[in-house]
């Protein structure tokens, strides 16, 4: 039942927001995007959370993930991790400075 609920919130966003071309009228009025993206939201909550398991899986990775990351940190020992490296002399992307040589170019003559 869970699967065929997900399917059917897959096709609903699909037809919504990639199939439709002209603007969505429900009983003579006219939605805007933005309405219809609020309420899709609010169905997708609804559904995901509430009509089947996938939120409490969802939960349950989080969870599980959020506890691999506490043991990680508390058996990890950062004292003496850099003590054989040179000092850096740049942050992230400082391999995009002028240090960085050029490659060569090669001569081309034009006939």
């Amino acid at each position: 039942m869970s699967l065929f609920a997900i399917a059917f919130l897959l096709a609903a966003w699909a037809f919504l927001f990639v199939y439709r071309s002209e603007p969505l009228v429900l009983f003579n009025r006219t939605f805007s995007e933005k309405e219809v993206l609020a309420l899709m939201s609010v169905i997708t909550v609804v559904v995901v959370f509430l009509l089947t398991d996938v939120g409490s899986l969802l939960m349950s990775a989080v969870m599980f993930g959020f506890l691999i990351v506490c043991a990680h940190a508390a058996f990890r020992v950062p004292d003496d991790l850099f003590l054989d490296e040179q000092p850096s002399s740049g942050g992230f992307l400082s391999f995009l400075g002028e240090n960085v040589p050029k490659p060569a170019t090669i001569p081309v003559s034009r006939v």
